[in-house]
């Protein structure tokens, strides 16, 4: 199995270097149109695919997850411009709306980005499942924070979820998309609940779904260290 997967991080990479390598030599032609972001983001996702592929190789041998202080703005920013290109060729407005406090949480960059990008992801999948909408097509990421709580909330006005999917959103393979796989939800729960986080989902049919993600903010967390002391 350890061979089998070996093989198949190899055959990924492969492709994931060569384009590496031609976006590096298209970047100075973007740099003289003022368009170099793009190539800028397009290299940082891959490298972290090849972050990811590492992550799968190296998933049996226990280790410490690595914890950073994070910018959650300043993340959640990059995902919009991340996404700015596909949201306009389908007609999608996404929106920002940022705490004026910047906020920052004990997690690994990658992995939040991971999960935001999956949510999204989702999200756009669920707008275009909208046969004829009545309202502009929308996406929202918002940024909030309390004394003891740092919160992200994705909000779409999509098709919805019926009860039935919401019950089943995060186990394992369960799928309601034709080529989907139903492990991408149930990764990124894990991800947020090993990082001492909790996900949480509203939804209807055709009503939209909201995605709250919860962590407990670095503000809460040196407080609580200086009162122990």
């Amino acid at each position: 199995m350890e061979n089998l997967a070996a093989g198949i991080a190899h055959e990924i990479r492969n492709p994931l270097t060569t384009v590496k390598g031609f976006i590096q030599l298209i970047r100075p032609y973007l740099q003289e149109i003022d368009k170099v972001q793009y190539a800028d983001i397009a290299l940082e996702e891959i490298d972290r695919a090849n972050g990811i592929i590492f992550e799968f190789l190296n998933a049996s041998k226990p280790q410490m997850a690595t914890q950073l202080i994070r910018s959650i703005n300043a993340l959640v920013k990059d995902i919009a411009l991340l996404y700015e290109s596909e949201a306009i060729l389908r007609d999608i407005q996404i929106r920002s709306f940022l705490s004026l406090e910047d906020i920052t949480i004990r997690m690994d960059a990658n992995q939040l980005k991971q999960v935001l990008i999956n949510i999204i992801k989702n999200s756009i999948e669920a707008l275009d499942d909208v046969q004829q909408p009545q309202n502009e097509r929308k996406i929202d990421l918002i940024t909030e924070i309390n004394q003891e709580v740092a919160l992200i909330v994705i909000k779409d006005n999509g098709c919805g979820m019926t009860q039935e999917t919401l019950d089943k959103l995060f186990l394992p393979f369960y799928t309601t998309k034709e080529k989907g796989t139903g492990i991408g939800l149930s990764v990124c729960k894990k991800i947020v609940e090993d990082s001492g986080g909790m996900i949480q989902v509203e939804s209807a049919p055709g009503a939209g779904t909201i995605f709250r993600l919860s962590f407990p903010s670095t503000m809460f967390i040196e407080n609580a260290v200086r009162l122990n002391y």
